[in-house]
Formats: structure tokens, sequence, C-alpha cells
């Protein structure tokens, strides 16, 4: 298939794909490729001395956390040309699979193959056990481009009428399990009321968590400690759910350190640092992969830590096909050079 034909087949699969790569056109998937290549016709005429080849084929592995990361993956290499190998969970991905099915250039398995294990580039999504296990298992002049565990996190300087009911989306959504999830919020001012009306939002959202037995128990056992600490003087308080583990609120007056939590809508609380960097949010920084920001006009603030993608609230979990995952061009590493001259 050439370019155009694989535009036109993208366009007509828009009402599907729209909802997990976010909204696009023939004008903007040509911009993209112009922004990431110089020109999208590099890719089948020599312009300007050079040209792009896709690379292939492709290995991506994608977990089961939401179906985004299978769909986009895909998109951007069936974009650009590549052939597609793509290792589902094993529980599968429904609302990927009956569609990735019908794509040329793409080839789906839940088990590993041997004859998978050279692939020009593999794309892995995944905890730190799935990387590992890839960095060993494949053959080495395969490119590895890794997307490992990342947590997100808000910054909350001025919030509006919305912002709590948009948090409650960005924490909830996918059962708080991908990598765009939020997990800790920093807030000013008055930060009791700041939690009383998130628990609102939070206690409204539609959509509400099924966790598993383990994680239902880490959520009841880190309240517990909660509970225990604040009673003998830590500055905590606790917001929860009543008799379930759909959603919970640690505010921590003291602690700034960016922290996970054990998921299933769990959430800590603080302060905004009065200068937002490494020192003041600790070592976890470097995993951040999404900073929400109210009002987004303050973005500078944020700079110290340079956070591959900013956003207002309600938009964590949609950054949409043109983003830059974890601050990569996920284009161009998708292409191999040649140069005439």
């Amino acid at each position: 298939m050439n370019l155009r034909e694989r535009i036109n087949l993208l366009l007509s699969h828009l009402p599907t794909l729209e909802r997990w790569v976010g909204p696009y056109d023939e004008a903007s998937l040509l911009k993209w490729l112009d922004s990431e290549l110089g020109n999208s016709r590099r890719l089948e005429h020599w312009v300007d001395g050079s040209r792009a080849t896709p690379r292939g084929p492709v290995l991506h592995v994608v977990s089961g956390n939401t179906p985004h990361a299978a769909f986009q993956t895909t998109f951007r290499a069936f974009l650009i040309g590549c052939q597609s190998w793509v290792k589902i969970p094993s529980a599968g991905l429904p609302e990927f699979e009956r569609w990735a099915t019908h794509i040329p250039l793409i080839e789906l398995r839940r088990e590993l193959p041997e004859a998978w294990k050279s692939p020009e580039i593999a794309i892995v999504y995944g905890a730190a056990d799935t990387i590992d296990f890839f960095r060993n298992w494949l053959s080495t002049g395969t490119r590895l481009i890794e997307h490992g565990p990342k947590l997100s996190a808000a910054f909350i300087f001025q919030p509006t009428e919305d912002t709590y009911q948009n948090l409650a989306q960005d924490i909830m959504r996918y059962g708080q399990r991908g990598c765009l999830s939020i997990q800790m919020i920093y807030a000013a001012g008055d930060l009791t009321d700041f939690c009383e009306k998130l628990s609102v939002g939070l206690n409204s959202f539609p959509e509400k968590n099924h966790p598993t037995l383990s994680e239902a128990g880490a959520v009841r056992n880190e309240r517990e400690l909660i509970r225990f600490r604040a009673a003998n003087g830590a500055n905590l308080q606790l917001f929860e759910s009543k008799n379930s583990v759909d959603w919970t609120i640690v505010l921590d007056q003291e602690n700034t350190l960016l922290r996970p939590g054990p998921l299933s809508g769990f959430v800590h609380v603080a302060p905004i640092p009065e200068v937002i960097s490494h020192d003041t949010l600790g070592p976890e920084v470097e995993y951040l992969s999404t900073a929400v920001l109210e009002p987004i006009s303050m973005a500078g603030e944020l700079e110290k830590i340079a956070p591959p993608r900013i956003c207002q609230p309600g938009h964590a979990q949609e950054p949409g096909i043109f983003w830059h995952p974890d601050g990569e061009m996920p284009l161009a590493g998708l292409v191999r050079w040649r140069d005439l001259g």
C-alpha cells in the first residue's frame, strides 16, 4: 500500500479509531509527517537529497491496562508503512483485536513465536519485569524502544468550578491503571476544602472501579496505615468512599514527595512546594508522564522538572495521536534515512 492508500484506510476507520487516538483528518496526518520527516513525500520520493524508508518488522508489546497504547503504536507504524507484529496480553484486548485483525501489515499473537525474536524495532509497553524480559529475549540487533512504568500528577494553583469533576475523570478512568492516571495532586490554598470538593467529584464519577481482591486489600491496608499514623500525630487526613474502595484521598500536609499509591482511585494530595523541582518532588519525578495543570498559563512553574506533557484537568487520559510519548518523536524513530549525493 502506498501512503495515499494508508491514509484513506485510516480515514475510513475514523469512527472506530477516534475514541482511542483522538480526532484526525488527511491534512493533520500529512502535517504530522511533515513535522517529523521534513516532508511526507520522503516516504516515497527523493526530496532535497534524502528519503525515509519504513523500518520493520516492528514488534509492539502492549499491556492490558487500556487499549490506547495498542491503537496508537500500531496507528503510527501503519501510517509510516511498517510491518507490525503485535504481542497482546493473554487475556486479550477485544476492541483492538476487532479492529486490527482486518488491517493490512498487522499480525496479532497472544504467545511469542521464536520467529519474532529479531524484529528491526521493538516497542515495549509494560512493567519493569516486562521490559527486563524483552531486553534479554530479543536479539542484540533489535532496537528497543521502552515505555516502562510511569505515573502522572496534577498541579492546581487556581481551581475552577469544573476542576474537581475533571480531576475525578483523570484519576478514575481505566481503574487508574494507565501511566496517564493521576496518582498525586499538588494544590494551593485550603487543602481540606480542596479534598472535600474532590471527594464530591470522585463520589459522583459514573464509572466505578472493579479492583481485584489483592488490589482492594492493598487499598484497605493503606487506609489502615494512614489511620494509625494520624492517630500517632502525623499531619494526615483520610477521605474515603463509604463501604467500598472506589476512591481514597490522603491529605498529607508535610510530605511533598511524588509517590504512587495502590491504585483503585487512590490519590495523595499535598501542598504545592514553593519551588517545584527534583529536590522537592523527589526521585519519582523521573517517571512523571503527564502533569495536569490549572491554569495552563502557569506552565513555566514546571520547567525545573520539565514533564514530557502538560495538559489541563480532564484531558490527562486523552493525549491524542499527535503527542510525543515519553518525550520521543514516534514517527521519526520508525524510518531509516537514505541520502542522495
